[in-house]
């Protein structure tokens, strides 16, 4: 079904008891922040703040609305999906159709064709998101909130940034957040992979139009951040969504197409020569992303419904709202995903690792290495370029399962032959881990039975080919060796360890705590190369320590991570993903020993310095929330409808 509006899905919401509606006062910066996130983290619903309260004191007309896809099940809502294959099932089904079955029962292709009427959008002459116009703007009046303490100002996090390639005038429409800087100033942070840094690429000497719009239907949100192949229009993919042709308008003061049903549209230009300084923004990653030079849209006109609500997200240290959307793009794309890369059979991002960190895929295994070439293809596939780590596994292994993951690391994988470093590929330009902006290291970790007919296994190989020597655990033939009984207790006895958890019995990780490190809450910004290179030793020293020791020959996988982590409290596994992801580097932190036969993990976060094999940037803070505010946030739980929520253990507060 379409929404149509965001007023139709907050009402449905609301009838189904999974909107809370907050009557007083609330500030946007910070407090309505901490009151979505508390919501979030606690399984808890939508809400509205019918009051937001400005910096300036004053009260918005206009109400802001969080945590609108914080479920699944409101994800699942918002799509109008039923199944978690649905959507990509209708599109593979577009891609390709079955035309001998429509040709045997023509009645069956008229889901199809309904389907295909919707693609193209439609040009209205009246839209609701003109019935409010200001030709004299001044964005600081709508209720943007600041999320986080240390962000640089308002952001919108929830943007549809339409831009148009002037060449083919198609139009693309993505969510690069929106740092306000004035009155009529926002800083459009489009990083280099995305269509609106192409699309300014093709304006060297010219402004070029930019509408921001915020709100409007769910489908129309979820088209934005959709990894849709290229010759798919945003636009067309929220018709097809919704079944119903999107209305679009043209926008009041620049040459734009902009969705008729937005609640709020923000018109202006950018010269792609003009930049500021944008950031810190508390990210996904669960920190914030460092600041750097971005566009600058001027804007020229904000219009808006009569009844409008600004949707808003907060991202930041996970599990987040923007999880649940992730999760959901990664099954409802897999059909696509399977129909490009015909050997996936499952894709999963886990939210805890922020996505571009960690891809567990499950891949058929028919011949040699033919999951190591679907994790190829995979990485060259849109947006999954940015990714840092896939995992491999068996295509009867569900990739969801954090217990079947770590079977597979523990049982299949063979450090010597089994992990693949590829260095010099585009990254992430979120990634504080990467020791340079927009270029990282990859790491492919094959996890998966060998084939019959793969030298390693020795089974029935082809004429005249020789078997490489592999144990016997590898080809699962006997059970993989790990370390004694007790291992651990040892070794919480090595100088400079603080915790240590065995995770399977090939698999340990430790806590450390690294002298002069960053803070959680402050980070580390100057290069200190002395005690840099201090870390660099404790970590060697610890690593050999662990390796010298008897009966440690197995340990394949050694972690190494800050004492920030409470390794045997509730929930720690799951932390322990987001710890161990989000503050490696492959070159920086991946070690072997001398035999290539065991890895160190090195995830503790890096100090910053130029010196070394690779230097550390400068090093963010984590999304923490100020003090203060969550105080408040507990005085007034009872009155917002929040008594007896309680921040889940092992969380960073």
């Amino acid at each position: 079904m379409a929404w149509t509006s965001l007023g139709r899905y907050l009402d449905s919401l609301e009838r189904d008891g999974d909107l809370l509606r907050i009557t007083r006062p609330v500030d946007v910066e910070l407090e309505a922040g901490g009151i979505a996130d508390l919501l979030v983290k606690t399984s808890g619903p939508a809400v509205l703040f019918e009051k937001p309260r400005l910096p300036d004191g004053t009260i918005s007309d206009v109400p802001l609305v969080m945590n609108i896809f914080g479920s699944k099940e409101r994800t699942m809502k918002a799509l109008g999906a039923r199944g978690k294959t649905e959507i990509g099932d209708r599109l593979v089904s577009l891609m390709k159709p079955d035309i001998g079955a429509y040709m045997k029962a023509p009645w069956k292709g008229i889901p199809l064709l309904r389907d295909a009427l919707a693609l193209p959008p439609k040009v209205v002459r009246r839209a609701a998101c003109h019935q409010i116009i200001d030709l004299d703007p001044d964005v600081t009046k709508l209720p943007i909130p600041k999320c986080w303490p240390m962000d640089g100002g308002r952001y919108i996090t929830l943007p549809l940034v339409v831009t148009r390639d002037p060449m083919s005038r198609e139009h693309n429409m993505g969510m690069y957040r929106g740092q306000v800087h004035s009155e009529k100033e926002i800083g459009l942070h489009w990083q280099i992979h995305k269509h609106g840094a192409d699309h300014a690429s093709l304006h060297p000497e010219g402004r070029m139009p930019v509408a921001i719009c915020i709100g409007g239907p769910p489908e129309l949100i979820f088209s934005a951040i959709a990894p849709l192949p290229d010759n798919l229009e945003e636009y067309m993919f929220a018709g097809f969504l919704g079944r119903k042709r999107l209305k679009l308008a043209r926008a009041r003061t620049q040459d734009l197409l902009i969705p008729a049903e937005a609640d709020v549209v923000i018109e202006g230009w950018t010269d792609p020569n003009e930049v500021k300084l944008e950031g810190p923004f508390g990210d996904h990653y669960g920190f914030y992303s460092l600041p750097g030079n971005y566009p600058v849209l001027h804007v020229t006109a904000i219009t808006r419904r009569k009844n409008a609500v600004i949707p808003a997200t907060i991202v930041g240290l996970p599990p987040m709202e923007d999880g649940f959307l992730g999760e959901a793009i990664g099954a409802q794309f897999t059909p696509v995903l399977r129909f490009q890369h015909r050997d996936v059979r499952s894709v999963f991002l886990p939210l805890e690792t922020g996505f571009h960190n960690l891809a567990v895929v499950s891949s058929r295994q028919r011949y040699p290495r033919q999951a190591r070439k679907t994790a190829l293809g995979l990485l060259g596939a849109g947006q999954m370029m940015l990714l840092k780590t896939m995992m491999l596994i068996d295509e009867d292994e569900d990739p969801h399962d954090l217990n079947v993951f770590l079977d597979a690391l523990n049982d299949r994988v063979d450090p010597s032959e089994d992990i693949i470093e590829i260095h010099g590929l585009p990254g992430d330009s979120l990634d504080p881990a990467n020791p340079f902006e927009n270029v990282q290291a990859k790491l492919i970790v094959d996890a998966t039975s060998l084939p019959e007919a793969d030298p390693r296994h020795g089974g029935n190989l082809p004429l005249g080919t020789p078997e490489i020597d592999t144990p016997e655990w590898r080809k699962g033939l006997d059970v993989p060796p790990g370390v004694p009984l007790g291992f651990e207790l040892r070794v919480l006895e090595l100088p400079g360890v603080s915790q240590a958890k065995m995770l399977r019995s090939s698999m340990l990780v430790i806590t450390t705590q690294i002298e002069g490190g960053p803070s959680p809450r402050d980070g580390m910004v100057e290069p200190n190369e002395k005690l840099a290179e201090k870390q660099r030793a404790t970590i060697n020293q610890i690593t050999e320590a662990v390796w010298q020791l008897e009966g440690s020959e197995n340990l394949r996988w050694l972690f190494i991570t800050d004492d920030d982590l409470e390794l045997h409290s509730k929930g720690s596994n799951r932390r322990l993903l987001w710890q161990l992801f989000a503050r490696f580097d492959v070159e920086r932190g991946l070690k072997w020993d001398t035999n290539r036969s065991r890895i160190a993990w090195d995830a503790t976060a890096p100090i910053p310095a130029q010196n070394g094999e690779l230097p550390a940037r400068r090093w963010p803070a984590v999304t923490l929330h100020d003090p203060e505010i969550l105080q408040r946030i507990q005085e007034n739980a009872v009155e917002d409808g929040l008594d007896g929520r309680e921040w889940p253990d092992n969380l960073l507060l």
